[in-house]
């Protein structure tokens, strides 16, 4: 086998040099985040802008020693910015199954020194464990909207999949109780219409109540009513709302509010 020319060192150094690397404040940490794509690029450079609410919320609830799930973890922007708050003494939990965005992610968190107490996943979450088609929107860092096991987007759009991949998926309540991961105080999920999957694979730990304090998950109109069944029946109130920025553009707009996609975040319902 031959071994690489001049030429190829070349290519592949200068690559290494032109890579972007966005360095993002959030007021009391600063962060760098390696951009493999424009999308890496948008979504590092909105991180304080786009989802104002989710930072909001992980900066107000997320204390030192906590326990943290991103579960939709993309390139790893909330990882990092729980990361930074839980200290030595907690843990984050990063889930994604896009193998792209998970060399991204775990770019990342070498980038800012988390590594120790921040753990990569690269399976699936769902209800029930096994083996399914991963069906990839895009193969770009950074994209969204692929889907475990069908082929509709978050708007449920159908679209052909660049690339399938037989991914293995399994529940959080089995993780926890193998022992894989310790229960979270703060849950984020955010999966592009697949967030009903990932609740029902965690009554366990809803029913459990002994550590978990929020959970924030991305509310789809057409769920939306079996979301807020499911976390009333499992001892959890809405506590916040927010709209992304392009949900408050659309609103401003004139759009119906019950149309477009929010975050809410659930506590537990004090008894």
């Amino acid at each position: 086998m031959s071994t690489p020319g001049f030429l190829d060192r070349a290519r592949f150094a200068l690559r290494r040099r032109l890579a972007t690397v966005a360095t993002v404040g959030d007021g009391q940490y600063s962060f760098q985040f390696h951009c493999d794509s424009l999308v890496d690029v948008m979504r590092a450079r909105t991180l304080m802008t786009k989802e104002s609410g989710t930072v909001q919320w992980i900066q107000e609830y997320v204390k030192p020693g906590d326990i943290f799930y991103d579960i939709g973890a993309n390139m790893g922007l909330y990882t990092v910015l729980a990361g930074v708050r839980v200290g030595q003494a907690g843990a984050v939990y990063a889930f994604e199954p896009h193998v792209v965005n998970v060399h991204t992610l775990m770019r990342n968190v070498k980038a800012n020194r988390l590594a120790r107490h921040v753990q990569v996943l690269s399976c699936a979450l769902n209800d029930q464990e096994g083996y399914f088609d991963f069906n990839y929107y895009s193969d770009i860092s950074g994209s969204s909207n692929s889907q475990l096991n069908g082929a509709r987007d978050g708007a449920e759009r159908e679209f052909d999949p660049v690339l399938t991949e037989r991914k293995y998926a399994t529940t959080l309540d089995a993780l926890i109780a193998s022992g894989v991961i310790r229960p979270a105080n703060h849950v984020k999920i955010d999966v592009d219409g697949n967030e009903m999957l990932i609740l029902r694979g965690m009554s366990g730990l809803l029913g459990s109540r002994a550590a978990l304090r929020s959970i924030q998950v991305e509310v789809n109109p057409r769920y939306k009513s079996a979301l807020f069944d499911f976390m009333r029946a499992h001892g959890y109130q809405v506590a916040v709302r927010h709209f992304t920025q392009e949900g408050k553009e659309r609103l401003a707009s004139g759009a119906d509010p019950e149309e477009i996609a929010y975050n809410a975040i659930f506590t537990p319902v004090l008894s």
